[in-house]
């Protein structure tokens, strides 16, 4: 039903797209120990979400993180892209999903030392064979967004981690990826500079998409409106922040 029937009623709103879908994901590595990271982990994550993957450390959330953005694959379970399994997308289709579908931010930064700032950033359009002009104009105002434009020319070993992690959110959104997936990405930043790069990230729900993001940090809770509370491996408890809030243990 449509607005302007005439009898009054509101037409059905459409369900979000569920974008990415962990289903009983099961992670181990091998060695003398065979520690079993993710031990049969479930999520959805749809259009406009913003998630908030929190736990103690050694919890298995950075594990689980990469596994749903395909950067590892599980032992057990599925990785769903829109509906489709992961393991069964084509070379091509992997490398288009990397690069326009998921952004990641590393919680290891993932910059390339060689390069300065404003390269790191316009990478991924260089990749998808934007043209210098625009790829250097669209990374300028994505650094000038997060309070880098002093530092747009340094080298990755001259920026401090909190200037290093914001560019590596700056390098996650250039693309306007569909989802992005942020491991601690404001573990290394003041107040102020955390308000930033939430803000940012917002920018993919208001078009649409979603964001993923492991943390400790309770400043994330005022931005999603989804919280995952992991530990030994599993999903322990899922709801809104208030929720959850009399479970949150992040230590």
């Amino acid at each position: 039903m449509r607005y302007g029937c005439g009898d009054g009623a509101r037409p059905a709103m459409p369900e979000p797209e569920v974008l990415v879908e962990g289903i009983d994901v099961v992670r181990r590595y091998s060695g003398a120990q065979g520690v079993v990271a993710v031990r049969g982990a479930s999520v959805t994550v749809r259009s406009k979400d913003f998630v908030a993957l929190m736990g103690p450390s050694g919890s298995g959330k950075t594990t689980f993180l990469g596994v749903l953005a395909g950067l590892d694959a599980p032992d057990q379970g599925e990785v769903r892209w829109k509906g489709q399994p992961m393991g069964s997308l084509s070379a091509d289709e992997r490398r288009a999903l990397r690069r326009q579908g998921i952004g990641v931010v590393f919680q290891s930064f993932g910059l390339l030392p060689a390069l300065s700032a404003v390269e790191n950033v316009e990478l991924p359009l260089r990749v998808n064979g934007v043209d210098l002009t625009e790829a250097r104009e669209r990374a300028e105002r994505w650094l000038h967004r997060l309070g880098l434009e002093t530092r747009m020319h340094n080298r990755t070993y001259e920026l401090s981690a909190g200037q290093q992690q914001r560019v590596a959110v700056a390098r996650a959104l250039i693309a306007e990826p569909e989802i992005v997936m942020a491991d601690e990405p404001i573990a290394e930043v003041d107040t102020e500079n955390a308000d930033l790069i939430l803000e940012a990230l917002w920018d993919v729900i208001r078009r649409g998409g979603a964001v993923l993001t492991a943390t400790h940090n309770p400043e994330a809770l005022r931005y999603a409106n989804r919280v995952v509370l992991f530990r030994d491996g599993l999903v322990e408890e899922e709801g809104t922040p208030q929720e959850v809030a009399t479970h949150l243990t992040v230590d």
